[in-house]
């Protein structure tokens, strides 16, 4: 079970990578990927949410129970609804840089000034990005492993 879901986070990290590197030459800087604020607005701003809703020992049970031999089906139960949860989270979540971003673009690009066009559609596309990374390598393959558990 283990070795499946770090197959697939590595399969869709390593997709990534190669997709960035293969990109046009001015674009292939690993950096140019990363956007502090909508990282924090769609990563980080969902998993203390779901640590406030589930608290410390809700997130180890959840993360643990799909690798647990011997998980009860409460814990699995309750797995399966941090997980389900933890996903809306993250697509609610990636709406606020989008709309941010596109309130900044349609607020201070006019059609003499574009230097704020690229990085604020930046932030709101960078945010989408950050959400299919984190729901194809944790959630996705989280919330299978609690299902084919739950179906035994």
């Amino acid at each position: 079970m283990i070795l499946n879901w770090l197959f697939s986070a590595a399969a869709i990290g390593a997709r990534a990578a190669l997709t960035i590197s293969f990109a046009r030459p001015g674009l292939s800087t690993y950096a140019a990927y990363f956007d502090f604020s909508a990282f924090v607005i769609t990563v980080v701003f969902p998993f203390i949410f779901q640590w406030a809703l589930f608290g410390p020992s809700g997130l180890k049970t959840a993360f643990a129970a799909g690798f647990k031999k011997t998980a009860s089906m409460e814990e699995l139960e309750k797995a399966r609804l941090f997980f389900k949860s933890y996903s809306q989270a993250i697509w609610l979540s990636v709406l606020l840089p989008v709309i941010i971003g596109t309130v900044a673009i349609l607020k201070w690009t006019t059609l003499n000034n574009y230097t704020l066009l690229g990085p604020n559609f930046a932030m709101a596309l960078m945010s989408f990005l950050y959400a299919v990374i984190l729901h194809a390598a944790v959630i996705l393959p989280c919330s299978v492993i609690l299902k084919e558990k739950c179906e035994r």
